[in-house]
């Protein structure tokens, strides 16, 4: 009997032995409280985790958005011609910086012409209008005329004026300088096509020669100066989105530099095939060194709220049929914790219950805790 009851204490001996090796190292306390899981520190230096307090602000507290550069569509003018015409001349080329004003190409408009020689008419009409009127007026005044004839000339004066009036407006409709002199016309028929505002041109679509529609667009000016960062966030991540939020930029073009700038605008319309809204960052540009169509990655920092919990998303687990997250109770020692998530993205959970603001969770290397776990 004491033989038989030898070798049974040495078989759970063993098996206990062949248990403890299994472990490597990490080890959780059974009992009737909560599950407690211990690393040992040569095995928790090898599974780098990385620990952070649970909170609404923090460095992994961000939503990270994909988006490109675009325009600043506040500064970007298209120019184009209101009158057909053959083109006569181009100076503006793609890549060319320009000022307000100044000269990009001229088109040879028959319009033009018209419009010109209605004003000469009509300037010599009330020209003569006025000088009847003044002799009516002396006239009348020795008694040489008649009432009705002094308020015929200035009906005809008033009708002149009115034609006058009407021509200068037609040319200046169409950016055509109105004549000073009565001997011809300079330039007759030529229509100038110039930039509103000072820029690069980034478009041009006229050719020497070309035969313009006033529906064309010849040129794009843009101002390069100040971009559009244009980012796409998804549904579950617009709660977080508030405008004036800090916003970091990063570019594939210019790898190891950020850029700062603010959530300027959300977009009203949700997309039905992306189920994502594009949110707008205003993003300096003084250099030059930005251009539009590079590709962007936006970090966007969450607003601090009063109650709330976030944790990432990498530090919930599921675990059975709850979702856990490791909480560090002293380095090497967690506790396997059950939460309520009430809402989760790619980047962030939102805790509901089961954790509170301040406690240190394991954000990094979660899932590995879940294996050992998983393994006892």
């Amino acid at each position: 009997m004491r033989l038989l009851c030898a070798c049974v204490f040495c078989l759970l001996l063993g098996c206990a032995k062949e248990a403890a090796k299994a472990d490597a190292g990490v080890a959780r306390e059974v009992s009737k409280g909560p599950r407690i899981l211990r690393v040992d520190p040569t095995v928790l230096e090898r599974l780098g985790l990385k620990v952070e307090a649970a909170g609404s602000q923090g460095p992994s507290h961000q939503i990270q958005v994909p988006g490109s550069l675009d325009f600043n569509v506040e500064k970007v003018a298209r120019i184009g011609t209101v009158l057909e015409g053959r083109v006569t001349s181009v100076t503006g080329k793609v890549g060319d910086p320009v000022k307000k004003g100044q000269r990009m190409a001229t088109v040879m408009a028959p319009a033009v012409a018209a419009a010109q020689a209605d004003y000469l008419s009509a300037r010599a009409q009330s020209t003569y209008t006025t000088d009847r009127v003044q002799r009516e007026q002396l006239l009348a005044a020795r008694d040489l005329t008649t009432a009705q004839e002094l308020g015929l000339a200035r009906s005809e004066k008033n009708k002149a004026d009115a034609q006058l009036a009407a021509a200068e407006a037609r040319l200046r409709a169409l950016g055509v300088g109105v004549p000073v002199n009565e001997g011809g016309i300079a330039g007759a028929g030529t229509l100038v096509l110039t930039s509103p505002m000072d820029g690069v041109v980034v478009q041009r679509d006229v050719l020497l020669g070309q035969y313009l529609q006033p529906h064309d667009t010849a040129f794009v000016v843009a101002d390069l100066s100040e971009l559009w960062a244009m980012l796409e966030v998804f549904e579950a991540e617009m709660p977080y989105l508030r405008i004036g939020s800090e916003v970091q930029l990063t570019l594939d073009a210019a790898p190891g530099k950020t850029y700062p700038g603010k959530l300027a605008a959300i977009e009203p319309h949700l997309g039905k095939h992306s189920r994502s809204v594009r949110a707008r960052v205003i993003v300096p540009n003084l250099d030059g060194a930005l251009r539009p169509g590079f590709f962007v990655r936006g970090s966007i920092q969450i607003p601090e709220l009063p109650g709330q919990v976030l944790v990432p998303s990498t530090a919930v687990q599921p675990l059975d049929d709850d979702d856990v997250v490791f909480v560090e109770l002293e380095r090497g020692k967690y506790e396997v914790r059950p939460i309520r998530v009430s809402r989760r993205t790619s980047e962030i959970a939102e805790i509901a219950a089961g954790l509170a603001r301040g406690e240190r969770v394991v954000v990094e290397g979660a899932f590995l805790l879940r294996g050992e776990v998983t393994r006892q």
